[in-house]
């Protein structure tokens, strides 16, 4: 049966179609619009967004640059250790309980790491273990594609081929800490880089900094590696560049003659070229071993390292400070001549003891030297003859003769913590001590003891200062630097701090009496530097620790080990034409020319006989 409306209820329903058809024409043209919004006004950011979940960067470490001696033997390169790191959004706990197991660690361990691990983004690779063994390596390289979220990285680590010979000059890395990310100094920086702390590691950062690369690969939705690059969305990886390669100006030979001269022993040794500054050797013992900072050092290692009882963290020949002993009386001849106090011909008496004041002070001779002139006093290290030179010069000259040296100055080397020992004046004793210089303490300062200090390199330039003429160069320990494809980039210009000569009289004096000293029968170094090899010249040193009346006339090995003089030597060579200094500081060693001398003779010739053989010429001075 037909149902008719009437005219009203056929407008009130057409009113209703007209709206429903509005409504639905509006939403249309809403859902319209947003597809235009989406596809033509944000269609790039959607896309990226779209291929970001398919795209995981990955960084690839750059190695850092070497470092190497001056013949281009290697100190310092770099070995291929491997990482493991995840990426959170893509991880999950079936990936985590693998993980575990070819880590040979438990699945709580792994998301204890995760949790201490921070995150700025869940994309972002985060660093679950380091160094893994190669059983763990192939492990988990058999089961990478079941394993979502995970990636290896190949991470280069240092590595020293020639041990430890050179720990304190080149120094170690450790991850760089919050603190520092956060200054500009250290802008590029990531969590996690690694940051050169000590030595040469430190001073040459930025030229042995590489830069890092970046990796791309393609994932699927579970977060499985589909691809190895990602070239179908026009993203290419960026290769890692190595950094550069620096050329030290030290010898690994005379590094390792050092070290294997200062098994069991304390101390330093220092060779230098005297016309340039360049470090032939720089060696500090007992040295540390390089490999415990390699990658991550663990808690219990760096605390036994920093309280080593035997400082095997000091560098020093460039920190230790010490009393020099009778090397100094080189700069009492120095002023005293140059002052005017004594000349060549001065002869004074030594008879063993020296009073003055209420106190009476002794030679090492017991029963003296006789009357001596400024070479004889040198040649054989008398004590009185200095005391009387220095009550003569008053402290503040002979401080301004030692300034002159080098002694009591920063040298400038390019390695961190360098102590400037102490060259003391009446101004600083009142200023650092409150009261006033007494007359006595010159006495004990003119031979190297009282206030006194120098560091094994400070004691270096006392020699190459005689050598050279007067100069002060600032000891240089970069050559060269290289880049990646061996081409030399920038070599390194000798430093000249100062130039303050000595009268050519006094210095062929004092040149002639430390070449006595060595090769003269009545020279303290006679029978223990003397080389038929190479003409030495030089001066032992023997420092007093502290005041020790009770053991004054045991033998010196019954005498308690920590209460044994120290023991220096200082060289020249060749004493005719000089070339290279030599500096050797033995703690608690005894005597110079027993102690030190050995060493310093060794090093010398070592030098001379390489230069020989790759030059077919005989070194200058041969006796």
């Amino acid at each position: 049966m037909a149902v008719y409306l009437s005219e009203r209820e056929s407008q009130a329903l057409e009113r209703k179609f007209n709206w429903v058809l509005v409504i639905a024409l509006a939403s249309l043209s809403l859902l319209l619009l947003r597809f235009w919004q989406l596809q033509i006004l944000e269609g790039r950011k959607w896309k990226k967004i779209a291929e970001d979940n398919q795209i995981r960067y990955f960084p690839v470490l750059a190695e850092r640059g070497l470092l190497r001696d001056r013949e281009g033997r290697i100190l310092v390169q770099n070995r291929h250790s491997f990482n493991i790191s995840v990426i959170p959004a893509d991880l999950n706990e079936e990936t985590i309980l693998q993980l575990a197991a070819f880590l040979d660690t438990t699945p709580e361990e792994l998301h204890q790491t995760l949790a201490q691990k921070p995150r700025w983004s869940p994309f972002v690779p985060v660093l679950v273990r380091q160094d893994i063994t190669r059983d763990q390596l192939a492990r988990v390289e058999e089961h990478m594609r079941f394993l979502s979220g995970v990636h290896i990285e190949v991470n280069p680590l240092r590595d020293y081929p020639q041990g430890t010979i050179a720990a304190h000059v080149v120094g170690y890395l450790s991850e760089i800490d919050d603190q520092e990310l956060g200054q500009p100094d250290f802008s590029g920086y990531q969590m996690g880089d690694m940051l050169g702390r000590e030595g040469l590691e430190r001073q040459k950062e930025k030229l042995l900094r590489g830069r890092d690369g970046l990796d791309c690969k393609t994932v699927n939705a579970q977060g499985k590696k589909e691809n190895d690059d990602c070239g179908q969305f026009d993203i290419a990886d960026r290769p890692p560049v190595r950094g550069q390669t620096v050329e030290l100006t030290l010898d690994a030979n005379l590094q390792r003659l050092a070290a294997d001269f200062f098994q069991g022993k304390d101390g330093a040794a220092v060779v230098l070229q005297i016309h340039t500054g360049e470090v032939l050797a720089l060696y500090s013992a007992p040295a540390y071993d390089l490999q415990a900072f390699v990658g991550k050092t663990p808690h219990e290692v760096w605390s036994a390292l920093k309280s080593d009882p035997r400082k095997s963290l000091l560098n020093r020949a460039i920190a230790g400070q010490y009393p020099p002993g009778s090397v100094f009386k080189l700069i009492l001849a120095a002023a005293g001549l140059e002052e005017g106090v004594i000349t060549p011909s001065t002869r004074l008496a030594c008879s063993g003891n020296y009073p003055f004041g209420n106190h009476v002070f002794h030679c090492w001779k017991k029963h003296g030297h006789g009357r001596l002139t400024v070479e004889q006093a040198i040649v054989q290290s008398c004590d009185i003859f200095f005391y009387q030179v220095g009550q003569r010069l008053g402290i503040d000259r002979i401080a301004k003769y030692a300034n002159r040296f080098g002694l009591g100055l920063p040298t400038e080397i390019e390695l961190f913590g360098e102590k400037t020992g102490l060259i003391p004046t009446t101004q600083w004793k009142k200023k650092a001590l409150g009261v006033e210089w007494f007359p006595g303490e010159t006495l004990s300062c003119a031979i190297g003891q009282g206030y006194v200090l120098v560091t094994p390199l400070q004691a270096a330039l006392i020699p190459a200062f005689l050598g050279n003429g007067g100069n002060v160069f600032r000891p240089q320990l970069g050559r060269r630097v290289l880049n990646v494809d061996g081409k030399v980039v920038k070599e390194f210009e000798p430093e000249r701090l100062s130039s303050t000569p000595l009268s050519p009289a006094t210095r062929e004096l004092m040149l002639k009496a430390i070449t006595g000293a060595v090769n003269d029968s009545r020279g303290t170094a006679y029978w223990s530097a003397r080389s038929d090899k190479v003409r030495i010249a030089g001066k032992t040193g023997t420092a007093q620790v502290t005041r020790l009346d009770r053991f004054q006339d045991l033998p010196s090995d019954q005498v308690p080990p920590e209460f044994r003089d120290h023991a220096w030597f200082v060289a020249l060579a060749p004493a005719d034409a000089p070339e290279i200094a030599v500096a050797v500081l033995v703690e608690h060693g005894g005597h110079g020319s027993s102690a030190a001398a050995p060493l310093a003779k060794i090093l010398i010739e070592s030098y001379f006989a390489h230069r020989e053989k790759t030059a077919g010429a005989a070194p200058a001075g041969k006796s």
